[in-house]
């Protein structure tokens, strides 16, 4: 008899069933066609042309009419259905999918009867058949197909006669990287891609046990795909006000890079002390800034050193952004005077100063700065929270 947690996932394989004639014919072509809007929209240059201005708003109102059609009739119904059977529980980075199953999974295995295996083939046949026929994350369900993919192959895999990979078609490609901070570059190279990241194990705590260290290695890869899911459908859906100057906008943006850090689930790109570091910082303000219609330069280099980025329109309305680690030794030295410095080279009178920390010493030493500077509680300089959050070390997430 097929126990019910296994049903549970036959059933939602059900639904997809279901849907998917319709997702063929009414949504496919309708990603497509979102594709293909977003790469027009990147292509423009609305900063420097008035008629690339309106291309660029005529494209964007496109998108924004179109893209909740596949949100609330796409997204919204496969998540539902996912909590409604229990696969999934709710949390962002999609762990509980494998959380939730897997010793069901297991026990299924050791116990099976003859007559299970009937449904069992008839249930992998109709999710590989979905799979291969839709071809399609759907935008915004990269992550939660690839870790359907994973704890249904765990299933899949063990009832089958030969040695083929059957989900090699659609799943996610494995690219071996040094760092998480290159993983990142390549996630901005290849935006669309399907890819899964996998680092060498110098980047893992070496005091752990071999269970333990691939728990720790696919809680970071997963971290990634999850952030870079997690900002688009966040970008997708934002309800920006539009800004009347550069400082409205670096305070949107760094405002969007402080939400996904702390309720995103993008502290967990800082867990390895070795990415503690401004470079990863500033790349994570790569993927908010997207979509902006003004002008977000990096390093702009104006006489007296690089500042991180600018925000500007022309030459009259410019706002410098700094970012910092709040375990520094320079961090009172440099709010102090440097800030100053690049607001004067840069021909602007704002800045946006964002300041990281990572724990609660340090969260108390930036604070006792500010208070000694006068800055403290200044709307313009805003802490971020890139402490870890618990989680327990047996568990994949």
């Amino acid at each position: 008899m097929i126990p019910k947690e296994i049903q549970a996932m036959f059933d939602f394989i059900d639904f997809l069933d279901a849907n998917k004639k319709e997702y063929i014919n009414v949504y496919l072509p309708l990603c497509a066609e979102l594709e293909t809007l977003d790469k027009e929209r990147r292509s423009l240059r609305p900063n420097e042309n008035y008629k690339q201005k309106l291309q660029y708003d005529a494209v964007q109102k496109q998108i924004e009419e179109k893209f909740p059609l596949v949100y609330e009739n796409v997204y919204k119904p496969i998540m539902e259905n996912l909590q409604t059977q229990n696969i999934w529980s709710g949390d962002n980075t999609y762990a509980s999918i494998w959380n939730n199953n897997f010793s069901a999974i297991v026990s299924f295995k050791n116990n099976f009867s003859s007559e299970d295996i009937s449904d069992v083939l008839e249930y992998k046949a109709k999710y590989l058949s979905f799979r291969k026929d839709t071809d399609s994350n759907f935008l915004t369900l990269q992550l939660v197909f690839s870790s359907l993919d994973e704890v249904l192959k765990e299933l899949f895999d063990f009832f089958k006669d030969t040695d083929e990979n059957e989900f090699e078609s659609f799943e996610s490609e494995s690219v071996q990287c040094g760092s998480i901070e290159e993983a990142l570059h390549l996630y901005s190279e290849n935006p669309k891609k399907s890819i899964r990241f996998t680092l060498p194990d110098i980047f893992l705590n070496p005091n752990t046990t071999p269970i333990e260290r691939e728990t720790e290695s696919k809680h970071i890869l997963e971290e990634l795909s999850t952030l870079k899911s997690l900002v688009a459908t966040l970008l997708n859906t934002s309800k920006n006000k539009e800004a009347h100057s550069s400082y409205e906008e670096a305070l949107y943006r760094i405002g969007l890079l402080k939400s996904v850090i702390e309720d995103k689930g993008g502290f967990k790109t800082f867990k390895i002390q070795e990415n503690q570091n401004e470079a990863m910082f500033q790349l994570l303000f790569q993927f908010v800034k997207e979509g902006s219609d003004w002008d977000i330069n990096t390093e702009v280099n104006n006489g007296r050193g690089p500042v991180d980025f600018t925000v500007s329109k022309g030459s009259q309305d410019k706002t410098v952004i700094e970012f910092k680690l709040a375990k520094s030794s320079s961090l009172k030295r440099n709010l102090q005077h440097q800030v100053e410095v690049y607001k004067k080279a840069n021909n602007t009178n704002r800045a946006v100063v964002a300041i990281l920390y990572f724990s609660p010493e340090e969260y108390q030493q930036v604070l006792k700065i500010l208070k000694e500077l006068n800055l403290f509680d200044l709307e313009n300089v805003i802490l971020i929270d890139g402490q870890q959050k618990a989680s327990a070390s047996n568990v994949k997430i």
